[in-house]
């Protein structure tokens, strides 16, 4: 018994000897996979699986891939390099939902093993706020807390956290071979809640689509320029991209690096050395990018801004070791947001996403999002909406589109012919999928333009697969046409179909159109069919009236045969009003709301329907266009040939015509002023008079300038405007004393 114990004792000390034996040399290889590998992991199916690390110099090393019943796989050898580094490299089996388990080992000896592995659909997810803002704060995330569930296990991600130093955010000089501080979840964890909510419901929607797993290295940070997003190899080999660089003073040389404190979010090249340099060992089947706000803000340049977008795919194809073929990238619009630039600035700048997509349709999807509501949290911002699913879903449906179904349409419909026919202007669309779809009761968002280029609101009607015909009784010999061009544009309603569904809303065009001299403004107030609608309005966006009232109140008549998007005004007052304020007041500033255009200088009539339902004749004192708080004009209506008018009680619908080169200054001598005086209108008023009056008000209309040449005395009458402003805000800060 005491030998037994003895052999025993020996047996024990000895495996633990080989045990410690082997630790030691495991240990004294220094072997280790970097940090962007762990259990859960995904790789791209069908392509390379690399893993790469750090050992000493000449240690051999192994890695296996076992299957769930612990056989091998797939197995592959190699040396630790000179300098300290290895890459081993697998060929990836098909995507299924099978997990793996990965093993290393450095000269025989295992130092890693890797559970939970799987293989599908990777995906890159990048860009600024809006796309790292994450699902805890969507409606739907918020509502998943509060219930406790989570996502689909077959999500993986990669959460690639912001490198720190001495506690602040860092930004690397030179390309990073790991990631600082990173890690992979499923989606079935809490952990989901903090991953980019646009990345989580594209992710889900293509696990559906797909019926494997799908990763995302999730890599977003918010407030970044593109500039940081490009490596300075890359920067420096593209003599167009340097030299533009140069002249928007954001190159950086290596000294000028060196030598200052960096800007982590906008110095050229920092984020892709800390963030994307250290993916390279990956093999992404494509990425999605929300970013651009900060390129707007700080340089408004589309050009500038397309060259770099150009290198940013072709450095991050080669990267990521394509083999000649380009990294698919879908990718959105600017949030709409009041970035003080007036309602066309922010569309003039998403044109060049469209562009982008149309220079290259077999690895580019632009997603359109003009349509969708920028509602936000509080604590979140307004550049930050909270309306992410539906942006996730149709970054799904481009890269459905783009890799795994050449059926489905690959990008949003987008304009690729206009011809004038007659009076009418045919626009033939791309990426019509089935054909093209209104999503409402009639197409929106359309205008037409004559030879003074100035834009008129039109009547628009599907009339084949990829063809709309647009068309304007004021212009008879139309120029062109335009769409969708305001910054916020929920009214436009144009989309592609698929599998009889609306699938992805049409781009905007005419923003960039040199022919045009003056855009339509298709806001809401202008169809009278509703009381509230979203302004972008500095300090204060939200959900603002269109219409308000003096006297009455007010209604939307819903009813067809009553004349469907009209207001209903019911007066309780003989004196009353209905105004559109397009501006709110802030402090001593009246502020337009960044999405209205208020110019109303080049258009040379306004024309509204009224009908009288009450029991006696009403009077319509004036239209009122306010230019200030307390400046106002009474245009000519050319029905009586005053700015006044009578509406009869007959319960039938009158037009009124305004001619805007007649104005009267608070409501005097209307010949005197031109429409020079209405370059910014900050509210309308129409005034009634009548005793127990119930009203009707329809869509006004406007027509385009009826003069030739400049008005002469468009000077004299800016002055004394700027004059009276400037004397009334005395008189406002002296009363406020």
């Amino acid at each position: 018994m005491k030998i037994a114990r003895s052999i025993l004792s020996c047996l024990l000390c000895a495996c633990i000897m080989c045990g410690l034996v082997c630790f030691a040399f495991a240990e004294g290889s220094g072997a280790r996979l970097y940090n962007v590998y762990g259990n859960h992991m995904l790789f791209q199916q069908n392509a390379d699986a690399v893993f790469a690390g750090e050992a000493a110099s000449g240690t051999k090393l192994t890695v296996k891939l076992k299957d769930q019943a612990g056989k091998t796989v797939e197995s592959a050898s190699g040396t630790a390099s000179l300098d300290g580094t290895f890459s081993l490299s697998l060929p990836a089996p098909a995507g299924s939902f099978e997990a793996y388990t990965v093993i290393l080992t450095a000269d025989g000896s295992k130092f890693c093993t890797l559970k939970d592995v799987v293989f599908g659909e990777l995906w890159l997810s990048f860009g600024q706020s809006n796309m790292e803002y994450s699902l805890s704060i969507t409606p739907e995330g918020r509502e998943m807390q509060q219930s406790g569930t989570t996502g689909s296990e077959a999500l993986r991600v990669l959460q690639i956290s912001h490198p720190v130093k001495d506690g602040a955010l860092f930004a690397d000089a030179a390309p990073q071979t790991d990631a600082q501080n990173c890690h992979w979840y499923t989606g079935d964890r809490t952990d989901v809640y903090s991953m980019s909510a646009v990345a989580y419901f594209f992710a889900e929607k293509i696990i559906e689509k797909l019926k494997m797993p799908v990763g995302i290295l999730n890599a977003a940070v918010g407030g970044s320029a593109i500039a940081a997003w490009l490596p300075r190899q890359a920067i420096e080999a593209d003599e167009s991209v340097l030299s533009a660089m140069k002249a928007h003073n954001n190159y950086l040389s290596t000294n000028d690096w060196n030598n200052g404190k960096r800007n982590y979010l906008l110095d050229m090249s920092g984020l892709f050395n800390s963030k994307i340099a250290p993916l390279k060992n990956f093999r992404p089947a494509g990425s999605i990018w929300y970013q651009g706000e900060t390129d707007f803000m700080f340089y408004d340049d589309p050009a500038f801004y397309a060259q770099m977008f150009d290198l940013m795919q072709n450095s991050y194809s080669s990267l990521f070791s394509l083999e000649n073929r380009r990294l698919p990238i879908v990718f959105t619009q600017l949030v709409s947001y009041d970035y003080n630039k007036g309602p066309y600035a922010e569309t003039r700048f998403n044109d060049v996403f469209t562009s982008l997509a149309a220079v290259d349709p077999a690895t580019r999807s632009e997603v359109v999002i003009s349509d969708l509501s920028p509602a936000y949290y509080e604590d979140c911002g307004a550049i930050h909406p909270m309306t992410k699913k539906p942006i996730g879903e149709r970054m799904a449906n481009c890269a459905e589109g783009l890799i795994y179904d050449g059926a489905m349409p690959t990008s949003s419909p987008a304009k690729t012919a206009m011809k004038v026919q007659g009076q009418d202007v045919l626009v033939t669309f791309s990426n019509t999928g089935d054909g093209l779809v209104c999503s409402g009761k009639e197409l929106r968002g359309f205008s037409v333009y004559g030879a003074d280029g100035v834009c008129l609101s039109a009547e628009a009607e599907i009339v084949s697969a990829d063809t709309v015909r647009v068309h304007c009784d004021e212009i008879t010999d139309p120029a062109g046409a335009a769409y969708a061009v305001n910054s916020l544009s929920p009214g436009a309603n144009l989309w592609s179909i698929f599998q009889g569904e609306p699938y992805l809303p049409a781009a905007s065009f005419g923003a960039y159109d040199p022919s045009i001299k003056k855009h339509f403004d298709d806001a809401d107030w202008l169809r009278c069919d509703t009381l509230t609608a979203w302004q972008n309005s500095s300090g204060d966006p939200g959900v603002q009236n269109i219409w308000t009232a003096s006297g009455s109140d007010l209604a939307v008549c819903d009813d067809a045969a009553e004349g469907s998007g009209s207001l209903f005004v019911k007066a309780n007052s003989p004196c009353f009003s209905v105004i559109a304020p397009f501006s709110k007041r802030k402090n001593l500033e009246q502020k337009i709301h960044d999405n209205l255009d208020t110019d109303l200088s080049q258009y040379g009539t306004l024309t509204v329907r009224l009908k009288n339902n009450g029991k006696h004749a009403l009077t319509l004192k004036q239209l009122q266009l306010f230019t200030d708080t307390s400046l106002w004009f009474a245009p000519l209506c050319l029905q009586s040939k005053m700015n006044c008018a009578v509406i009869p009680a007959d319960g039938a619908w009158h037009t009124y015509s305004f001619d805007l080169n007649k104005l009267g200054f608070f409501g005097g001598a209307v010949d005197r002023w031109s429409n020079e005086a209405l370059k910014s209108v900050i509210s309308l008023r129409l005034c009634f008079f009548g005793s127990g009056a119930a009203l009707q008000i329809d869509g006004f209309r406007f027509t385009a300038e009826a003069q030739s040449g400049e008005n002469s005395a468009a000077f004299l009458q800016q002055l004394v405007l700027r004059i009276a402003a400037f004397l009334e805000k005395i008189g406002t800060m002296l009363h406020i004393r």
